[in-house]
């Protein structure tokens, strides 16, 4: 292994680290809140442009990189946790209209947003 595989290694691991216990947490919570779907999905979309690249190279006669399982696996993490955001999503919508919205707005927007909207209702 070269240092530049060694190094995407690392942060693969790093970056694949936080998603098991983001997924862990909202399980728990039973709730999505200050999670954003559109971020969480251009994550999922970096996983998989990441794959698709290993795979081009071994199409191209290289041989299919063995981190290749690094992104898959967080590519299934980081999906995990796109499939709770609209599983407890749905649940946290029939507490209210527009909360499902807020909740996913809360995310792309940031919680200050909500905050300040909180304290103009």
């Amino acid at each position: 292994m070269n240092t530049t595989t060694l190094l995407e290694a690392a942060m693969l691991i790093c970056f694949g680290a936080a998603w098991p216990l983001a997924n862990l947490r909202m399980i728990r919570s039973r709730r999505a809140e200050g999670r954003g779907i559109l971020p969480t999905s251009l994550v999922l979309a970096g996983y998989n442009a990441g794959i698709a690249a290993k795979i081009l190279c071994a199409w191209c006669g290289g041989a299919l990189a063995p981190i290749v399982w690094l992104y898959l696996l967080n590519a299934a993490s980081v999906g995990l946790n796109l499939w709770l955001q609209f599983h407890f999503g749905r649940h946290e919508s029939s507490r209210g209209p527009g909360d499902f919205a807020r909740s996913v707005l809360q995310g792309v927007r940031g919680p200050q947003h909500s905050a300040r909207a909180a304290a103009l209702r």
